[in-house]
């Protein structure tokens, strides 16, 4: 008797045991339910929330895998360089230099320092001018170029082009008609020869420019002024002088002066 009582105490308390997890089990299930309801390892996360992050395995060479951020190129512990913005430029060391006029000019310091060395032998210059309302076209038939002198001298002030006329060319043309200007000022007119080439073919220029300026209140029809002056390229720019002002024309910035 005492030895069933005790068979069926143990086969109670199994059966509270089993009970009692199943509980536990079930308890679990419906808090995961409450919590992640719908969500399952195939269901996407809700739009706003950060993805979820997949570990990766390296490989066993560890190849290096690109970086959305940028490296620093340089040591952060070094000091930056520090801009020389504005400091004199050292003077050139030339073999030879400018002579009379042009030398007075190259000797400027700001003159020197920026045009360098000449590369040729200065020469002597048959050119002619042309003025317009916002500027100056200067032909050098040594070379073939006409210079664009704008009014302003600051960089991209002046322009270099080929010098395409011909004697065959047409000297005008009729459809570009010019505006009329009070009595007793300089007329504007249409340019005539290489300079009216130029002008009636690129219409940038002849926006920029505007007209030619008449050499006096009558005049009717515009004609270059011819000079008699000097010329010579350096490694940075041309110095050239019409007989009354020498031009500085520089390529580091394609700004201008004159003296």
């Amino acid at each position: 008797m005492k030895k069933a009582l005790l068979l069926s105490g143990h086969r109670y308390r199994r059966a509270w045991l089993c009970e009692a997890v199943l509980l536990l089990c079930l308890v679990i299930t419906a808090c995961s339910s409450l919590r992640f309801r719908g969500l399952t390892p195939e269901t996407p996360l809700p739009s706003g929330d950060p993805p979820l992050l997949t570990p990766t395995v390296a490989p066993v060479l560890l190849t290096p895998v690109a970086s959305a951020t940028e490296l620093p190129t340089s040591d952060p512990v070094l000091p930056t360089p520090t801009p020389t913005f504005g400091l004199p430029l050292p003077d050139p060391t030339c073999d030879a230099t400018p002579m009379w006029g042009l030398g007075d000019v190259w000797n400027n310091q700001d003159v020197r320092t920026r045009l360098g060395c000449p590369v040729t032998e200065q020469l002597g210059l048959q050119g002619e001018e042309m003025h317009f309302q916002h500027g100056v076209m200067i032909l050098r038939p040594d070379v073939d170029l006409i210079y664009v002198l704008f009014e302003r001298r600051q960089p991209q002030g002046w322009g270099a082009y080929t010098d395409g006329y011909l004697e065959s060319d047409l000297g005008s043309d009729p459809s570009l008609v010019s505006p009329t200007t009070k009595p007793g000022t300089l007329p504007l007119l249409q340019p005539t020869g290489p300079f009216g080439k130029l002008w009636r073919e690129n219409a940038w220029l002849r926006e920029t420019l505007g007209w030619a300026v008449g050499n006096h209140p009558d005049s009717t029809a515009e004609a270059a002024v011819a000079f008699a002056g000097a010329v010579q390229d350096f490694e940075g720019g041309v110095l050239l002088w019409n007989g009354s002002v020498c031009f500085v024309l520089r390529t580091d910035d394609m700004s201008w002066d004159m003296y």
